[in-house]
């Protein structure tokens, strides 16, 4: 909080206002918590102020999204006809509260030009270059996913109840900005998720059809935090080659094991709040927690972004047009912002040559090209069946999140 900005103190004390009444509703419905609270108020009185606030910001943006939603009707959606309802119905009406998140990331190093060549042909080719989005950095993070419950926010899906989350993705960082004649300024950052596995079709259908996420089926071996992090595998439908005979089959597609125990580093240790797990993960990969675009020298404080608690998702948005199977009847870019709500914990497994060694095996397979697409290993041969792949460092995070309205940042003009 800027507190030389009088404006900003109003507007930060009034979402803390907020964020504390909802905090007291939680405690009169939970009582059993309040000792918890007691103790959090005496430890950390400036987090707390800063967490109730981010609430009170969150209740703030969910309200008016609800107003906006149900009780106005005006601007170019208007026309928009009303979405036909059934009680079958997986599409899920969003925006989505994500509750008991256990993600457990594994950093592994791709190669910039390959990365760029992704975002030219998901984001950037189809907009011809109204937005431009370039790999933020050749690291992308494997995340598997345990989430306890996913559930729509507002009604009439919010009455259905909560769908369990398994899912494994391949994140990459993306810089997004505009060509202003030679030059390209950046403007923002935004997540790219390339590949994308989940293990219900609610799950499927509600991410691709609503946000546009390209999610695929798929098995999964993920532990609980009270395990060991032995292994983590996906198994999915795949083409081992393509030709009008070859026959589908389930195969395992990703291996993570960890396949040694290292020394011991005194950074190796439990997160008791984001903030800390930010500083530790951006330390390991950036010096100063700067990401520098190549040949431009322009920086961002990655530290700050991730502190703010929120993550805009870009996706392309398409539904294959019926009359002409080579054509796309809508496409969009659409942003949607992740927002952090509460973080129970985290912890660094290990990191170059302290604490655990974790190996990532892909297989290869010709309808899952992972590791061309994302450029994993230099040394990899087009025809090799499988390869193992060095990870930079693991950790697992626990978190609840809400998943809000997306934006159509870029649409293609109807016809």
């Amino acid at each position: 909080m800027n507190t030389h900005n009088p404006l900003q103190t109003i507007e930060t004390s009034y979402h803390a206002a907020l964020g504390a009444i909802s905090e007291l509703t939680t405690l009169i419905q939970s009582p059993h918590k309040f000792t918890n609270y007691l103790t959090q108020v005496q430890q950390t009185p400036v987090q707390l102020f800063q967490d109730l606030a981010t609430k009170g910001k969150n209740m703030e943006q969910d309200m008016n999204s609800f107003w906006k939603n149900y009780f106005c009707d005006s601007g170019n959606k208007s026309s928009f006809p009303k979405y036909i309802e059934r009680a079958d119905g997986q599409a899920f009406n969003q925006p989505y509260e994500i509750k008991g998140t256990k993600m457990y990331g594994f950093v592994v190093e791709g190669s910039m030009a390959k990365l760029q060549e992704v975002c030219d042909k998901y984001l950037n080719d189809p907009n011809n270059g109204e937005i431009e989005y370039r790999p933020a950095m050749n690291y992308l993070i494997l995340t598997f996913n345990k989430i306890d419950s996913l559930s729509s926010i507002y009604p009439p899906d919010y009455e259905k109840g909560t769908v369990h989350e398994e899912e494994a993705i391949f994140w990459m960082l993306t810089v997004v900005g505009k060509k202003v004649g030679p030059l390209f300024i950046a403007e923002r950052l935004a997540w790219f998720m390339p590949y994308l596995y989940v293990n219900n079709s609610p799950i499927l259908v509600s991410g691709r059809e609503v946000y546009g996420f390209f999610k695929q089926l798929g098995v999964f071996q993920i532990p609980d935090l009270n395990q060991e992090p032995d292994s983590f595998t996906v198994d999915t439908l795949v083409f081992k080659d393509f030709s009008p005979n070859s026959q589908s089959i389930d195969a395992r597609l990703l291996e993570v094991r960890r396949i040694g125990t290292g020394e011991q580093h005194q950074n190796l240790k439990t997160w008791d709040n984001f903030t800390d797990a930010a500083k530790a993960i951006a330390n390991i990969l950036f010096e100063n927690n700067e990401i520098v675009l190549p040949g431009l020298q322009l920086p961002f404080n990655l530290l700050e972004y991730l502190i703010e608690k929120i993550v805009p998702l870009v996706t392309l948005k398409q539904i294959r047009d019926v009359e002409n199977s080579k054509k796309a009847c809508y496409q969009a870019l659409i942003e949607s912002p992740m927002q952090l709500q509460t973080f129970y914990g985290g912890k660094l497994f290990g990191f170059n040559n302290f604490g655990d060694q974790f190996q990532l095996k892909i297989n290869n397979f010709a309808s899952q090209p992972v590791v061309q697409d994302l450029g994993l290993h230099k040394g990899y041969s087009p025809g090799s069946e499988s390869i193992n792949i060095p990870v930079k460092l693991g950790f697992v995070l626990h978190f609840d999140f809400t998943l809000k309205d997306g934006k159509a940042v870029w649409q293609a003009q109807q016809k």
